[in-house]
């Protein structure tokens, strides 16, 4: 079975380039609801109905413009979407894209609204606790960017979350096995749809939306072979 993991950052007119209008955000959502998508969460993937269509929707760094954007549209279109926090920056702004030529100065969720997020029925995810390249970082630094997350969201939301997003998409053999250590799914920046007979849980790839993806791009990457094409390592949008 093919289960495209739609990975969004920002849902802004943001000038960043991983932004996503609202408008096309709603258009994009509205497609996979015409053409009978169900959206789900990593827990579902063990119960799946070989007759339906499926996708699931991430958003990297938790962007507050997700919360005030994107889940009114998801709710509207009854989808469901998995939100991944950087910890240490709850509440914060993206300061780790400050040298990025188009940067663009962008508010994290706070905890109130990321329990608003969870109780209007969303998931949540760790993204590290500083969004830093953690192939850069000795073990003992690794651990605690991968561990943190987890602790903290049993901590503060009484969540035992269950899935990692690697910070900029990187990753090596530590990071993998202290994901698998912790939680039962890890998330790349690799370009394909989502083969289940194929990827490990570990390193699952996802299909970029940004800008540039107008309806008949987010068409192709959805029901073509566009995105598996592009699969290699270490590909960053």
């Amino acid at each position: 079975m093919i289960i495209p993991i739609l990975m969004y950052h920002s849902i802004s007119s943001s000038k960043n380039g991983l932004s996503v209008s609202i408008d096309n955000f709603e258009k994009q959502m509205n497609y996979m609801k015409k053409n009978n998508y169900k959206s789900i969460s990593f827990r579902n993937l063990n119960n799946l109905n070989d007759n339906h269509k499926y996708f699931i929707i991430t958003f990297d760094d938790g962007y507050e413009d997700v919360y005030d954007n994107a889940l009114p549209i998801m709710k509207k279109f009854g989808f469901h979407g998995i939100c991944y926090f950087v910890t240490d920056l709850i509440g914060g702004h993206n300061i780790w894209d400050k040298n990025q030529q188009d940067y663009n100065e962008l508010k994290l969720m706070n905890i109130e609204k990321i329990r608003s997020w969870i109780n209007h029925g969303m998931d949540v995810g760790a993204h590290s606790t500083t969004h830093i390249n953690l192939t850069n970082l000795d073990f003992f630094r690794k651990k605690i960017e991968i561990e943190t997350p987890k602790k903290y969201f049993k901590d503060i939301f009484s969540l035992n979350i269950d899935s990692f997003s690697y910070p900029f998409g990187k990753f090596d053999d530590d990071c993998i096995n202290l994901v698998k250590l912790n939680y039962n799914i890890g998330l790349t920046t690799l370009r394909s749809r989502f083969k289940t007979d194929k990827f490990s849980n570990f390193t699952l790839p996802r299909v970029p939306i940004n800008k540039s993806t107008n309806i008949f791009k987010f068409f192709l990457k959805i029901k073509t072979p566009y995105e598996d094409l592009k699969y290699k390592n270490n590909v960053i949008l």
